[in-house]
């Protein structure tokens, strides 16, 4: 399966080729170098830029496959977050911290150093005081004699301290008589020469004379003999620099070496000086500066005895430093300052804090210990924090888990699955929402089984009602008749039906069911039924026309006891039924509590109220009948009251007034247009194409 996906890429993607084929290319030429032993660099060259952007595409890949697969997971995603956003910038400020610590602990090193390069050059500074407040109580005598007794004088008291001035030289200066010797064996040396540039009195200093790096200290003094000058030198030794990294750890000086064998310096270092110091024994080591006009002989001097501190702990780690040695150049034509070559030191956090702590004192240790206390007790809280990161993580990443496999659930149509899970927090009520979801998508899932099932029953009810209606208007002499009903729901509770009585004869029936909906229409169903069966046994062997004309009265009175004894007692309905002669033109009727149909004759409106109350509520209802003697242009309108009682948006109903004005409107238009134009009247008037109620219209006119 790999196999497949991997010669899809390659026949994909022109990069993957050429990173194949980079790699047989390199693959054939360390096979050239094992076997022939080389190979030209030309082709070398040629691979490795082949294989630069071939490397960088499979980082690209490798990071993008790493992010679908391994940060396909939300746990890990918000861990790794939390592991660059937490962990990652205390590790950097740690990594920080630290390399200031060796920063700061090298700099102090250097410090302690260059402060007992000071401390020794002001001894000899003391020393040459001592020796100037001697010869201040020499009596007279010669130049010679103050020179003597102040060479006996510093021979006999430094011979209990010579260890701590090693190499030491002194040259005295008393009117034209000179001498210079080395206290520790007596020995003449060449007498130092006073610059040019010196005008005071004393100097203090850390000194260049020509090929010797030194500590110096001179003082001028006017005696009674003349003018004392007292230069007090002591190079540097393997000795002194054990004085000077006392407690601290190995000091070395790297010196440029200006020829001969003795050590030599140069004014300054060349720019971008790179020293390579050897490791051998402990004196004086060559060794070579680089520079940038070549390389140039150097020497090194370094401790002669002193080592590393031993570690106190695992974490007591090795200091460097290195510092510009700056001196006053003695043979110059001024007084100045220059670095030449460096000093180096090495050693240990602890040693350096022992320094300190003995420089500051016992109490000073105190915000070190404190400090370490706090360093650790944050880490402590860190790592808590980690761990209760990674728990939160894993708490919130469980509900996710969940809601995804739940969520593949659904996509499959398995609406019954549940995550759970306790509604603890945010999350977790979450996934309680999503199985309350699941649920009432499961229900409704039902409801709308059922709903489709029963819109379909409703569909059914619908065809059976529609085929109850009259499908066309009957003909009959001296009147054109039409007939409307439009239900609010699917099937409706109103009424109306043309019934053939006999020749020339019509019978019109209106009628409204209290309530809607289904119940309304199975009693509207039981009328319809109930009044057809009075008028058809099934036993006239001649139709129609062997019928028995009965009152409009009786009629309505059958019906009502009929529908008393078969339907509940909140079941009523309201009822008009009208039967025309054509003969005569006469108009029959008798109204059970319906709406009063408006008879419109000659601009005037005439009321057909006569009857009774409505049908099915009360079992010796009585009704009457009415006679009306229809003429031409007459024009008869019954209605239900989902005519007159539909409301605007500010609740006002259409109304009956309303209605009259339509009707007026339009009286000499047929009854076809004038049910149109009263069903688009209301319709305007509620501004809603959904009906409030069940709406139903007959229109008769006489002609």
């Amino acid at each position: 399966m790999r196999l497949d996906r991997l010669l899809q890429e390659y026949r994909r993607r022109r990069m993957v080729r050429f990173s194949a084929w980079t790699v047989a290319y390199g693959l054939a030429l360390w096979l050239t170098r094992t076997v022939l032993g080389g190979a030209p660099v030309f082709l070398w060259v040629v691979f490795w830029l082949c294989f630069i952007p071939v490397a960088v595409y499979g980082m690209v890949r490798l990071v993008g496959v790493l992010r679908r697969r391994f940060l396909w997971h939300l746990r890990r995603r918000l861990i790794l977050a939390y592991f660059f956003i937490a962990v990652v910038p205390i590790v950097l400020i740690l990594l920080l911290v630290g390399l200031a610590a060796y920063i700061i602990n090298g700099q102090f090193a250097s410090f302690l150093v260059a402060s007992n390069f000071r401390h020794h050059v002001e001894s000899l500074d003391q020393l040459s005081h001592l020796m100037v407040h001697q010869a201040e109580l020499v009596p007279q005598g010669s130049p010679r004699q103050l020179i003597d007794q102040l060479q006996n004088f510093v021979v006999a008291d430094l011979r209990g301290y010579g260890v701590s001035y090693p190499g030491l030289e002194i040259t005295i200066r008393v009117g034209g008589q000179v001498r210079a010797f080395r206290p520790a064996d007596g020995a003449a040396v060449k007498p130092v020469e006073v610059p040019s540039w010196l005008h005071r009195d004393d100097l203090s200093d850390i000194v260049l004379d020509g090929k010797q790096v030194l500590l110096r200290s001179l003082q001028r003094q006017p005696t009674r003999q003349g003018e004392l000058v007292l230069i007090v030198s002591q190079p540097i030794t393997p000795e002194l620099l054990d004085q000077i990294g006392a407690g601290i750890g190995p000091v070395g000086v790297v010196l440029p070496e200006l020829g001969g064998s003795e050590a030599g310096t140069s004014p300054s270092p060349p720019k971008g000086v790179n020293v390579s110091l050897s490791v051998g024994q402990p004196h004086r080591q060559g060794v070579i500066l680089s520079t940038d006009q070549g390389p140039r002989p150097a020497f090194t001097i370094r401790s002669k005895s002193l080592q590393v501190p031993p570690p106190a702990s695992r974490f007591d780690y090795t200091v460097y430093n290195a510092q510009s040695l700056m001196v006053v150049p003695w043979n110059a034509t001024e007084e100045k300052r220059e670095g030449v070559g460096i000093f180096y030191v090495t050693s240990r956090v602890t040693a350096l804090d022992t320094q300190l702590v003995s420089t500051l004192g016992f109490f000073s240790s105190v915000y070190w210990y404190a400090f370490a206390v706090l360093g650790l007790l944050f880490l402590l809280l860190e790592f808590l924090a980690l761990v209760i990161g990674i728990r939160l993580t894993r708490s919130m990443t469980k509900t996710v888990d969940k809601l995804q496999k739940a969520t593949e659930r659904v996509k499959l149509g398995d609406f019954s699955y549940r995550i759970g899970l306790p509604a603890t927090d945010q999350l977790s009520a979450l996934g309680e929402a999503f199985d309350g979801m699941t649920a009432s998508v499961e229900r409704l899932l039902k409801e709308s089984l059922e709903k489709t099932r029963l819109e379909g029953e409703l569909e059914i009810a619908r065809e059976v009602q529609h085929q109850l209606f009259p499908r066309t208007a009957p003909q009959v002499a001296g009147l054109q008749i039409h007939g409307v009903c439009k239900p609010a729901r699917v099937v409706s509770g109103d009424y109306y039906d043309f019934l053939e009585l006999g020749e020339d004869r019509l019978g019109l029936v209106l009628g409204d069911i209290s309530g809607k909906g289904i119940s309304a229409a199975l009693l509207m169903a039981a009328i319809q039924s109930s009044l057809h069966a009075q008028f058809y046994n099934g036993h006239s062997p001649h139709g129609a026309g062997d019928l028995v004309p009965i009152s409009t009265a009786e009629v309505v009175g059958r019906l009502n006891r009929q529908l008393y004894a078969s339907t509940p007692r909140e079941k009523y309905a309201t009822f008009f039924y009208a039967v025309y002669d054509g003969s005569c033109r006469r108009l029959t009727y008798t109204t059970a509590g319906h709406p009063p149909p408006i008879l419109l004759r000659r601009g005037s409106v005439e009321r057909l109220a006569a009857g009774g109350t409505v049908v099915g509520l009360f079992a010796t209802a009585k009704y009457d009948q009415a006679v009306v003697q229809l003429e031409p242009g007459d024009l008869l309108l019954a209605y239900t009251d989902g005519i007159t009682e539909p409301e605007n948006s500010y609740g006002e109903e259409f109304g009956e007034e309303r209605l009259l004005e339509v009707l007026r409107r339009a009286a000499n238009a047929p009854p076809e247009t004038l049910v149109e134009e009263i069903y688009r009247s209301v319709s305007e008037w509620t501004g809603s194409p959904e009906l409030q109620d069940d709406m139903t219209l007959l229109a008769a006119k006489a002609v």
